[in-house]
């Protein structure tokens, strides 16, 4: 059982970001700040850029969900796609040649990622996940 100290403990990390031209707050997960830095880098984009076209795409909708709860879509939906993506992709070898692989299905894919997040190891490592 948590003591009422512990309990106030919260693992969201705040971060100023600018979205338009405004200043504003939000609190993600650190894997979440993690995965929008990435999702940044990526895109050739600052992070206070990316979070105003998720802004804007936002407000565009009948209904309105606050900034940080689109940006946690966003982000899943973002790694969905390049997982889509990649697994329609047929792997090859360096001479075009279509090469067998190794794939986690299902539940051992979740299981890994579950160990890796329950056990507080860090997810972005470059472990590769097991056969």
């Amino acid at each position: 059982m948590l003591t009422p100290q512990q309990a106030h403990i919260s693992i969201l990390e705040s971060r100023n970001v600018t979205v338009g031209n405004k200043r504003t707050s939000m609190r993600l997960e650190p894997q979440m700040w993690n995965a929008i830095e990435q999702i940044a880098a990526r895109e050739g984009v600052t992070i206070n850029n990316l979070c105003t076209q998720i802004d804007k795409k936002r407000t565009d909708l009948a209904v309105t969900v606050g900034l940080t709860s689109a940006t946690r879509v966003f982000i899943i939906a973002y790694f969905r796609r390049l997982v889509w993506q990649y697994e329609r992709r047929p792997p090859e070898n360096s001479d075009g040649v279509p090469r067998k692989t190794s794939q986690l299905k299902g539940a051992s894919l979740a299981l890994w990622v579950l160990e890796k997040v329950v056990a507080g190891r860090d997810a972005d490592s470059q472990e590769a996940p097991p056969d």
